[in-house]
């Protein structure tokens, strides 16, 4: 039974106080205790808040108001717990995020009966290593991507899957994508549109030099080894397109699944294929 229900929103998004306001009401109506992130409780006017480690160990339910951005960061909050999320699209596109505004509250009361379905969402880890020794560590749920600063050359990349050596790239970059992160950046990039659920990670080069470094679909248990082999070049790793930082010669990164899913409330109306011609404007004259 879901009692402890947390909701992040996107701050300065519109119609986010209203709707908030609705679902909160209606919470509180039927017994629940409502956990606002800081953000959430300051749009309401509130001043206290629960923190996020409150919400990673107490909650039962997160709902997210805003777009896939906001759900990305919002999936950091509890990391590594079996929390499922319900996203309401308050942004652009919204595949994460795919509740309409309009069917928000409708729907939050379908999910406290028990009435909902979920994907399982694979998320992946990227370890990154400097002598043998760890010095950075985080979870991505939609892509790692690699790229050069804005005034540095094509650099190159050297991959390894499973210590069997693939390929060294001269690209402007690499996206290393899951399969919920193949409409993102990676589809932008030329890279294929992936089921969800399929037990996937898509490597697809930025811009590459040769026309035959082409995208590639491997096995979710495959671990990716990645060097980068300039040492004069500005080149940065990013991650979910939130958090960043900057490479450095003898770094090593190790990407691999995480063993902790997403657990995303899905939309009972409507099919993936459905979502994509919604979104991607499919069948549009």
């Amino acid at each position: 039974m879901m009692k402890n229900i947390a909701i992040v929103v996107k701050p300065h998004a519109e119609e986010v106080a209203d709707i908030t306001i609705q679902i909160c009401d209606y919470l509180k109506s039927e017994g629940k205790n409502v956990l606002l992130e800081e953000r959430t409780a300051s749009v309401l006017g509130y001043s206290d808040f629960t923190a996020h480690d409150e919400i990673k160990n107490n909650a039962d339910l997160l709902i997210v108001l805003g777009g896939d951005g906001t759900l990305i960061s919002s999936n950091r909050i509890i990391s590594g717990a079996n929390i499922p999320i319900l996203g309401v699209n308050l942004g652009r596109l919204g595949f994460l995020t795919e509740t309409k505004v309009e069917e928000a509250l409708d729907t939050v009361k379908k999910v406290l009966s028990g009435n909902y379905r979920f994907d399982n969402r694979m998320k992946l880890i990227s370890d990154i290593f400097y002598d043998e020794e760890k010095v950075f560590g985080i979870e991505v749920l939609n892509d790692i991507v690699i790229n050069k600063g804005a005034l540095a050359r094509i650099i190159d990349i050297e991959v390894h899957i499973d210590n069997q050596y693939v390929n060294t790239y001269r690209a402007d970059g690499l996206i290393i994508s899951t399969p919920t992160g193949s409409t993102a950046y990676t589809l932008a990039a030329g890279g294929p549109i992936v089921y969800p659920t399929l037990n996937s990670i898509i490597l697809t080069p930025i811009c590459p030099h040769s026309l035959t470094h082409r995208p590639i679909v491997i096995h979710d248990d495959s671990e990716i080894k990645i060097r980068i082999l300039n040492d004069d070049e500005k080149v940065f790793i990013t991650y979910d397109g939130q958090i960043g930082r900057k490479m450095s010669l003898k770094e090593e990164i190790f990407i691999y699944k995480s063993p902790q899913p997403v657990k995303l409330i899905v939309s009972q109306k409507r099919n993936y294929f459905a979502l994509l011609k919604e979104k991607l404007g499919w069948g549009s004259t």
